[in-house]
């Protein structure tokens, strides 16, 4: 691996937990990560924490339970937090529980065919803080009912919580202080992957097409913008809502990549002019002449996390190459050069998916893994890094999923 090494970390006590989206650096520097069982009947998700100075990887609790939702009790589980897994300044951990996973028993669930069935439908995502100190969970009650949540974000100065609904796709504000829950309705048919926020406290995901959606603090409103996410010529931008979107070192502004068949990075940068402006960089690797892939998931640009060099990594799997091999890549904004790092490979073993990345605060970049039983992560470990040198700060970890 170009650069550094690349290594493995399995979750072995959890033989059939499946995926991991929700991955994230605490303020005390560890990384806690939310293990999914999806596809396998009566699992639902563990919160585990990983030391990066020792290595040591803990398993501290099984969220179902601890909500009143054990997994054994006909519902559709508790078997996911998608990117709901948000670290706050007081040390504690903002959570949402997210569904797919199957009741006890049952091979495979569909939301709309339970929507109606007291027993088989998901009850709903549960909102919740986790403190590790006592390794306890306070349960807020349920957000959305019969919805799980698919992102987050979370304003701690106004201590609220930003999330969107699955499969409904609505916009939501948990109110932290006040504890109330409010549902802003329906904004579009293609859930977006990302929820984010801007220095001001705005909050900001986009439509069906990729054209930016802004909520005010304060307001009980979704206004959309004249930015869109960029789309090849031949398309109108349809299903181009964002997959990943991370701040830039300085927090000025944000990149992204959208959930679409366009395969692009690009950056809004939200203070400049009245609505912004979004610039395109764009497909984010492969030949100029690589045709538009048919399937959704053919590319999977995603994982995108900075790095002490001030570049931005990300993951991508190349659709033209037969078998297909996904990589690590990095991106330059400043030269906007692309490098490859090397194929995420393991002898015979490659990730289903990458869902997300985080940096430890020593520079130690972090992949979620999904698609593989038992889930995973990877690990970059740039050469030069030592446990000896902090490379981040708390103030570089962002707060959406």
């Amino acid at each position: 691996m170009v650069g550094g090494r690349l290594e493995m970390i399995v979750y072995s006590d959890l033989p059939h937990h499946d995926s991991t989206w929700g991955l994230t650096t605490g303020k005390d520097g560890r990384l806690y990560i939310g293990a999914c069982g999806e596809s396998f009947g009566g699992l639902s998700v563990f919160l585990l924490r990983y030391h990066p100075e020792t290595d040591e990887l803990e398993y501290l609790v099984e969220c179902g339970p601890a909500v009143g939702e054990p997994p054994d009790n006909g519902h559709a589980t508790q078997s996911k937090i998608h990117y709901c897994l948000l670290p706050g300044d007081d040390g504690k951990l903002y959570c949402a529980t997210h569904a797919s996973g199957p009741p006890w028993g049952d091979p495979s669930w569909n939301p709309w065919a339970c929507w109606d069935d007291t027993v088989k439908r998901f009850p709903g995502s549960h909102l919740f803080i986790y403190d590790p100190k006592t390794n306890g969970i306070e349960d807020l009650g349920v957000g959305p009912k019969k919805e799980g949540s698919r992102a987050l974000a979370f304003d701690e100065k106004r201590q609220k919580l930003y999330g969107i609904t699955w499969p409904r796709n609505h916009f939501y504000i948990y109110d932290l202080a006040k504890r109330e829950y409010t549902d802003l309705g329906r904004f579009g048919e293609i859930n977006p992957q990302a929820v984010w926020l801007d220095r001001d406290g705005n909050v900001y995901t986009t439509d069906d097409y990729g054209f930016l959606l802004k909520h005010t603090p304060g307001s009980d409103d979704l206004v959309r913008l004249h930015s869109q996410a960029p789309h090849l010529a031949h398309r109108r931008g349809f299903h181009n809502v964002p997959y990943d979107v991370v701040p830039s070192p300085d927090w000025s502004c944000v990149y992204g990549t959208d959930w679409g068949y366009e395969s692009y990075l690009w950056k809004f940068d939200p203070h400049a002019g009245p609505e912004g402006s979004l610039q395109s960089y764009g497909r984010a690797w492969g030949p100029p002449d690589f045709p538009t892939d048919s399937s959704l998931e053919a590319t999977q640009v995603r994982g995108l996390v900075f790095g002490a060099d001030g570049k931005l990594y990300f993951t991508m799997t190349a659709s033209w190459e037969t078998p297909r091999v996904k990589y690590l890549l990095r991106f330059d904004p400043k030269t906007q050069e692309r490098e490859v790092l090397g194929p995420i490979k393991f002898g015979d073993h490659q990730p289903g998916a990458i869902a997300s990345a985080t940096q430890d605060y020593y520079g130690n970049l972090y992949f979620a893994g999904a698609g593989n039983s038992p889930t995973r992560m990877y690990v970059y470990r740039p050469d030069g890094v030592t446990t000896s040198k902090k490379r981040f700060r708390w103030k570089d970890i962002k707060q959406w999923g």
